[in-house]
């Protein structure tokens, strides 16, 4: 059976409540989350044999758009959704909170094929039974937007990171049974920070530094530091596949949490969590004894 038939099968929205059956054509909805951090939007667009979705979400900013082709499963149960809230009624709503500064904003747009649509907007105000759509759409697209972002960080992967090595932020923090050392460090070019060295070590171990308390903040020229030998660390380590890694172990209150950022001059690599990936150990040796080097040789 083709889409378009088993578009044909639907049994709609139907805004107005007029009893007649209408088709989703187009359905947009934008979330503008505090100071930004959580923003994201959906678009969905019903054409012929062809519905299509596109995502973006201002956590996985550096993915872009994301698009994806979507059954008619997915249609219908958007307009399952939209019939069970009954949407329309939110249609003209346009209201904002003018007490609170900064706060959330959402925007929906929703077109029908017979003409009609509904349109809402609101700032820190949303109307009655609005939460209760919203929770319901995000279960929705939920499954869909972690397809998308897996097959985009894929091709981030696979892209990886070129140029030179502009900025470095390592963290390594043990607590329970694990340990008690803590380094964090802080390494950048000068044209980023002029004071361009923050490291701060306590040494309860000895392992790679002396006992005791370690801190240097200062400015060191770009080239007193190896970066060709920080930066080949990633290639050694195979880093690239560490690239928005987060997870958390089940032990984790006994466990080292790590914090990652490499900057190049094209593509970056983040990764936390107390749940070691791949190399985990390796790595970590690696680069606590060229920073001991480093901070020798400074």
């Amino acid at each position: 059976m083709s889409l378009s038939s088993l578009f044909s099968l639907f049994s709609c929205a139907t805004p107005g409540g007029n009893g007649s059956e209408t088709r989703i054509t187009k359905f947009n909805y934008n979330y503008d989350g505090t100071i930004g951090g959580n923003s994201h939007r959906y678009e969905v667009s019903v054409s012929g044999q062809t519905a299509a979705i596109k995502v973006y979400d201002m956590l996985h900013h550096d993915y872009g758009d994301m698009t994806d082709t979507v059954g008619a499963e997915f249609v219908q149960s958007l307009e399952d959704l939209c019939r069970k809230h009954r949407v329309n009624r939110f249609d003209g709503y346009d209201k904002t909170d003018r007490r609170i500064c900064d706060g959330h904003g959402f925007s929906l747009h929703i077109t029908y094929d017979n003409g009609k649509t509904v349109d809402a907007y609101g700032r820190n105000s949303s109307p009655k039974g609005f939460n209760e759509f919203s929770e319901d759409m995000h279960a929705l697209f939920r499954p869909y937007c972690e397809r998308m972002c897996e097959a985009a960080l894929q091709k981030k992967k696979e892209k990886g990171v070129s140029g030179g090595l502009t900025f470095i932020l390592m963290n390594f923090i043990q607590k329970g049974a694990s340990g008690s050392d803590r380094y964090e460090v802080m390494i950048s070019r000068q044209n980023i920070r002029q004071q361009n060295v923050e490291v701060r070590i306590s040494s309860v171990s000895g392992e790679f530094f002396p006992e005791g308390d370690h801190n240097f903040y200062k400015t060191v020229p770009d080239e007193e530091i190896d970066w060709d030998a920080f930066a080949a660390l990633v290639k050694k380590h195979n880093l690239t596949q560490w690239m928005d890694y987060e997870k958390a172990a089940q032990d984790y209150n006994n466990c080292e949490w790590f914090q990652m950022g490499f900057d190049f001059e094209e593509g970056h690599i983040r990764a936390m969590g107390t749940e070691h990936p791949e190399n985990y150990d390796a790595f970590r040796k690696d680069f606590l004894t060229l920073l001991r080097k480093t901070l020798d040789t400074d």
